[in-house]
């Protein structure tokens, strides 16, 4: 009864073994393709950095780079708005200078936070790191 059940049992044993050996391999090679695959957008991120850091330093010594010209574009209207409501508050003009619409009014917080706050701790932080102005 015993060498019947050893027979019985030896292939399939075999048969489990190879199932889970197969499984585990598979489990293997999907882990090394993720590991491929989030390797290979390291790489791109790294490359499109590396890509925009040339473009910054290209634009470094002209006075109407593409970066400078973007942020005047949102920067001089709301800045003119802004003088507008200072101005026609300080003086009492009538001018009646409308609030800024829903997401225009948010958008216009982000870019004064930016400038002020984002620009700001930059400049911090590269007169700490060096003592370079920039």
């Amino acid at each position: 009864m015993s060498a019947l059940l050893a027979f019985l049992a030896g292939p399939l044993l075999s048969a489990l073994v190879g199932l889970m050996e197969r499984r585990l391999s598979a489990k293997e090679r999907q882990g090394d393709l993720a590991a491929e695959l989030t390797a290979q957008e390291i790489r791109a991120e790294i490359e499109a950095r590396a890509e925009a850091r040339k473009v910054l330093i290209a634009e470094q010594g002209t006075l109407l780079s593409a970066g400078r010209i973007g942020r005047l574009v949102f920067v001089l209207p709301l800045g003119l708005w802004w003088t507008a409501v200072i101005v026609d508050s300080i003086f009492g003009f009538s001018w009646n200078v409308a609030a800024l619409p829903p997401p225009l009014n948010e958008w216009a917080g982000g870019i004064v936070l930016s400038l002020f706050l984002v620009d700001g701790a930059k400049g911090i932080a590269r007169n700490l790191r060096g003592g370079k102005s920039g």
